[in-house]
């Protein structure tokens, strides 16, 4: 769930923003910039991943070139061509670039009262700093597609990119409501109508469709929620224009659901996946193979949920890439809250829902999963979930959940791709020779323990290794117990 603070402001409204941090300097910062373009490259003695077969490989050689995997071979078996760079990989995994399927680059995820604008740029550095190689936005309404396309054509660095523009939703709905209530009252009368496209009617939802492809959208995103839980959801009728018109031009919907009810109104309506899964309640038994039977992914983004369920409740313990990537005093800031700061009681109460249900989050995804629904790897970006870092949480629940690492991994690289490649065998999201050349680097083995994903040795974009460099040790906040 994303809380739009302060996205996408207009030129007038970001120059009182800035006055607000005025004399806020962010220090040394880590670093991700691309490396220089090789020839060739040739990692030797390494694990390799193979995801579509689930098992980790150890003693391989694996050749880079032109951007894919060239060869591999058991250790000592090939050779490095001229001018190729070699690196040693014993004791370290070769794993496909990892996909976030629910990436947002225009938020800011600080404290919610810590009131500040966002930077996209830095946000794409931190998904490719943390070993995410491609990000799905389902939700960015200032300069997406040209962001998208600057990264492609190697204008700015960050992993590839494919944008939903901005998301849909009924009059005064999510998000609409939700800026109003958390964004200040001095901009919020401001942000809250531009926050979303409003579909009053099937005609609006049409009219919508067309425009988004007139701009180049990937996907098209609509809000099916209630949040907060008073406010007003869309209709099964819009929706399913929406999709209708949205298949005409090839796109595909995505719809941001909370409950069973949203979920079997866009299933219904025909969506081709649902995001944040059902995070309200407990799914009746009788409604699980329901849901199953619409044969749709779900990205259930779980760390989302749990992170809001751990608000106010001590000191917020960073993880290795937070440290890495991400300043102290910004990670610092969870705790304690102001003595000022008060949520709004619509939000209050959306918040004890959240925590509610709790298990039955986890409850709903193994249940789900048993049944056959593909479930996807996605962070969001609200506060308290970092782009980068929050996907490496995110896998994490979803071994809490009941997946193994291996099977997170998939849920992130290869289920993540063949949903993008929407019927069409991908060439990314495994290590396999022809494979696209995104791939990364770790330490140790994450098929043990999926942990072992953000101690990255190397990320390589396109066969390039990527320059990277945590936040120096004196900006970082000390371990995590």
């Amino acid at each position: 769930m994303q809380i739009p603070i302060l996205r996408n402001v207009p030129a007038f409204a970001a120059v009182a923003a800035v006055a607000l941090l005025a004399g806020c300097s962010p220090g040394a910062d880590f670093h991700v910039a691309r490396g220089d373009a090789v020839e060739a490259v040739l990692i030797s003695d390494v694990a390799v991943l193979h995801v579509g077969r689930g098992v980790r490989l150890p003693g391989r050689d694996v050749l880079l070139r032109d951007g894919r995997i060239a060869a591999i071979g058991l250790a000592g078996q090939l050779a490095a061509p001229d001018g190729a760079l070699q690196m040693a990989g014993a004791g370290a995994t070769l794993v496909p670039g990892l996909i976030d399927m629910h990436g947002h680059v225009t938020t800011d995820s600080g404290p919610m009262w810590a009131f500040s604008l966002p930077d996209p740029e830095r946000n794409l550095r931190a998904y490719l700093y943390s070993g995410i190689t491609q990000v799905l936005d389902p939700g960015d309404s200032g300069g997406g597609y040209e962001r998208r396309d600057r990264v492609a054509a190697g204008d700015l660095v960050g992993p590839r990119i494919r944008t939903a523009g901005p998301i849909h939703t009924v009059p005064e709905g999510h998000p609409i409501a939700l800026v109003r209530q958390m964004a200040p009252w001095w901009i919020a009368w401001y942000l809250a109508p531009r926050t979303a496209v409003a579909l009053p009617s099937p005609a609006a939802a049409r009219a919508a469709a067309d425009a988004r492809a007139a701009e180049g959208a990937d996907f098209v995103k609509v809000a099916v929620d209630r949040i907060p839980l008073d406010a007003p959801r869309l209709s099964r009728e819009v929706v399913a224009a929406l999709v209708e018109q949205a298949a005409g031009h090839g796109l595909r919907v995505l719809a941001h659901i909370g409950t069973t009810e949203d979920a079997i109104d866009a299933g219904a309506a025909g969506v081709a996946a649902w995001v944040h899964g059902v995070a309200m309640e407990r799914i009746p038994d009788a409604r699980i193979a329901e849901l199953a039977a619409f044969g749709i992914p779900m990205v259930v983004t779980l760390e989302v949920f749990d992170a809001y369920s751990r608000l106010g409740s001590g000191p917020r313990a960073p993880s290795r890439l937070e440290r890495e990537s991400v300043p102290a005093e910004r990670l610092a800031a969870f705790h304690p809250w102001p003595d000022d700061f008060a949520l709004s009681p619509p939000f209050a109460t959306y918040l004890d829902a959240v925590r509610a249900a709790s298990e039955a989050r986890f409850d709903n995804v193994a249940r789900l999963r048993a049944a056959g629904v593909p479930i996807l790897a996605g962070s969001d970006a609200p506060s308290g979930v970092f782009p980068g870092p929050g996907l490496h949480r995110e896998l994490a629940q979803l071994v809490r959940a009941g997946f193994t690492p291996v099977e997170a991994i998939r849920a992130a690289t290869l289920d993540a791709a063949r949903f993008l490649a929407d019927g069409e065998e991908p060439d990314f999201g495994d290590v396999a020779v022809g494979m696209r050349a995104d791939l990364v680097l770790v330490e140790g083995d994450p098929t043990r323990d999926v942990a072992a994903l953000e101690d990255i040795r190397e990320v390589f974009l396109a066969g390039v290794p990527i320059e990277r460099a945590p936040i120096p040790v004196a900006e970082a906040t000390e371990p995590a117990d």
